[in-house]
């Protein structure tokens, strides 16, 4: 057969058996470089043997199906929490799998359960004697004795997965035929060497591999299922799926205390991520990360060693492994790969430390849930396109690809010519780029929150969020509408700090502006955060002496001292949470003369009603919804503060945000070059090349008018959705 020609290229494409012609002519019109297989899929061998790069799959932890089998002991399990059932009598009896799937699940015979599982009263939260219940292994229940009437029990237990949560998806999902799936732990030192061995088998026989593509190195995030094989709960950072006895053993050895059941489940909210996260989880989130480093830097440098080169896929196993974490560089990755939907999915990729490769797989995936008969995938695609590109004007991506199946790609002819558009603008990127970084305004940006630097760029909803009908479930715990994508696509330098940063190092004199954005009570916003007398005062002098700091939906949250707002006498406000029912809050009047005003448009969109009102006289109102404040703006000694009452990405929003954080920087004096003022129209000037980008987010013509480095007003005109560069 025909042989792709070896050239310079930017994209890997995924291969399927039986659509070799497509590959090949889409190698071409797609500027590919590489090929890939794809979950679901396999490598032709003439394709194999083509002149380019090879990425092939490892998930190597549900690799080796015979041995999963033959070894139930060293299946991934977790904690879970039965569903409460209320005592009616002096005895409950409890069916701890009740609710939960009976074919991902099984209870774990290998751990005793008066050694590892936990009884407890819900209702006043004390944990039960071991000596008040008995677990029967044929029922497969629990008894529990001399209990209170109308008092709430569970069970906390150990179960072991016996259908992998990926496996599980696709069949149902994808309507993948084939075996149930598991997955291996390799914490247990020998399955850890019969991985390895499987492994180092592997890249022998795969010779023409030239990067090892790892969509896994130990653990998936969480997904709970239920009893009708539906997600009941999921947490794409969670390290829920990485609990065994001898995990748990090796923990108290190393960190000197033990952990309980308890501090697994959380009564029943399984230290999600938006939970502010206790010492005991982020202890373990500690020991799980050594152990996945060392593991996968034991593999990377196996597939060194053999001439290849490997990539991570940031995806569904990146527990232990997160790049944001300084112990991810000393695994050796060469390639990052993200899953990139949006403007924030991209900067999670390109924003981490590191110097490898960045290469973001574009959705929609090949799969039959977008690309079915009726569907039109090009409206998904230009959805997410609009929003990533203009993140990718910020921070410097070098690679793009897809996966899935070909054969479903190509029955779409208008979907091949836009992906054939989509890569020839990234081609334009890179030769423009030179793979650099664009000029930011002045001064550094940071995001505060519990999580830090950690969670950087993780999509963080509000909670009125959680009522819409979203278009891809699977998704949704990633993808939003909130302050952060408004932020990916704008020039200023953005880093993610946490409350303990503050505490122990101070604050950044190069931050010129804080924002704290999020529903309260979760780890976003900082819940118990606030309790810390120590921080709260930091934070006021940083905008005493000049600061600027922007509070978003609930900023600074925590009820205590008779305050809910515990920076609001920063902000100069507060919220009714029915404690200040009796409070007189001054009069309301909205300010047309302030600079912020000029960019109220009537476009723009503040989310649900905030319950807010002005607690400060010198309080100026820029936007408001009735009488709940939407947008203010306050002086505070030498430096300013402005609250929204929620952001949901619109480019008016984000246009608006570019104006806030000038103004809280003290820079709206300051003409800043190749500046858009246009909401539709972003623009990016790269010092390396001399090179300017404009790029249209809309379907309409737009206009935008900017300064060029000399100060010549430049006029830029674009078509829908074009993308064009232009000459210093």
């Amino acid at each position: 057969m025909t042989k792709v020609a070896s050239r310079k290229g930017h994209m890997t494409l995924p291969v399927e058996v039986g659509q070799e012609d497509v590959v090949l002519d889409l190698y071409q019109r797609w500027q590919a470089d590489a090929l890939r297989d794809s979950d679901g899929t396999s490598m032709p061998d003439s394709l194999a043997e083509q002149d380019s790069d090879i990425y092939s799959v490892m998930c190597l932890v549900r690799a080796d199906q015979d041995y999963a089998n033959q070894h139930p002991e060293y299946l991934h399990r977790k904690y879970l929490m039965s569903f409460p059932v209320t005592a009616m009598s002096d005895s409950v009896t409890i069916q701890p799998l009740d609710g939960y799937s009976k074919d991902k699940y099984e209870l774990d015979d290998d751990s005793d359960p008066k050694q590892w599982w936990e009884v407890r009263n819900r209702t006043t939260g004390e944990v039960i004697s071991v000596d008040n219940w008995s677990f029967d292994a044929q029922t497969q229940s629990v008894e529990v004795i001399n209990v209170t009437r109308y008092h709430e029990y569970t069970v906390t237990f150990m179960a072991r997965q016996v259908w992998d949560s990926v496996s599980m998806y696709n069949a149902l999902t994808n309507d993948w035929d084939g075996p149930r799936i598991k997955s291996l732990d390799p914490y247990h030192p020998e399955c850890r060497a019969h991985l390895l061995k499987h492994f180092q088998h592997w890249l022998e026989t795969h010779p023409n591999t030239t990067v090892v593509r790892f969509t896994t190195f130990a653990f998936l995030f969480v997904i709970d299922t239920g009893e009708q094989n539906q997600d009941i709960y999921r947490d794409w950072t969670g390290y829920g799926e990485t609990v065994s006895p001898r995990a748990l053993q090796d923990f108290e050895k190393r960190f000197g205390y033990k952990l309980s059941p308890e501090d697994f489940v959380d009564a029943g909210y399984y230290n999600g991520t938006y939970k502010v996260p206790s010492q005991q989880y982020r202890d373990w989130m500690t020991f799980v990360q050594e152990f996945v480093v060392e593991f996968a830097a034991e593999l990377v440098k196996m597939a060194h060693d053999a001439g290849k080169r490997t990539a991570m896929f940031q995806g569904d196993h990146w527990i232990g492994t997160e790049p944001f974490l300084a112990s991810y560089q000393q695994i050796g990755i060469d390639i990052n790969v993200g899953a990139v939907e949006d403007g924030v999915a991209l900067r999670r990729l390109t924003d981490s430390g590191g110097d490898q490769i960045r290469e973001a797989r574009f959705y929609p995936y090949f799969f039959p849930d977008v690309f079915s008969e009726g569907n039109d995938p090009v409206v998904e695609s230009m959805s997410n396109w609009t929003k990533i590109r203009r993140a990718m004007l910020q921070k410097p991506l070098d690679r793009i690809g897809y996966g899935g199946y070909l054969s479903l790609a190509n029955k779409f002819p208008h979907f091949i010519d836009h992906v054939t558009d989509i890569s020839q603008q990234f081609g334009e990127y890179l030769d423009n780029t030179q793979r650099t970084e664009s000029q930011k305004l002045p001064g550094k940006v940071a995001v505060l929150s519990a999580w830090g630097e950690a969670r950087s760029w993780l999509q963080n909803q509000a909670r009125d969020q959680r009522f819409y009908v979203p278009p891809r479930p699977d998704v949704m715990e990633l993808v939003g509408n909130n302050l952060l994508e408004c932020l990916s696509g704008l020039p200023f330098d953005v880093e993610f700090i946490s409350f303990d940063d503050i505490k122990q190092n101070g604050i950044d004199p190069e931050i010129k502006v804080i924002i704290n954005t999020g529903d309260a009570n979760s780890a976003w916003s900082g819940d118990e955060c606030w309790d810390d007398a120590d921080i709260i005062v930091k934070l006021r002098e940083f905008v005493a002496l000049g600061g600027g700091l922007l509070g978003v939906s609930d900023p600074s949250a925590y009820q205590k001292n008779g305050r809910y707002f515990q920076l609001g006498d920063v902000f100069g406000l507060e919220k009714e949470t029915s404690l200040t029912m009796g409070r007189v809050a001054m009069p309301l009047e909205i300010a047309q003369d302030h600079y912020l005003s000029q960019f109220i448009t009537g476009n723009e969109d503040f989310g649900n009603a905030s319950y807010v009102y002005p607690q400060a006289q010198d309080l100026t109102v820029i936007a408001a919804q009735g009488q709940h404040l939407a947008f203010t703006a306050r002086n505070y000694g030498q430096g300013r503060a402005v609250y929204l009452g929620n952001l949901p990405f619109t480019m008016d929003n984000a246009r608006l945000l570019q104006y806030v954080l000038i103004w809280l920087a003290q820079q709206e004096s300051t003409s800043f070059s190749w500046l858009s003022a246009n909401p539709n129209v972003d623009v990016a000037f790269y010092p390396h090349t001399n090179k300017a980008a404009a790029v249209n987010f809309s379907d309409q013509p737009q206009t935008a008018m900017v300064c060029n480095t000399e100060g010549r007003v430049v006029e830029i005109s674009l078509e829908p959705y074009q993308w064009i560069w232009l000459d210093n």
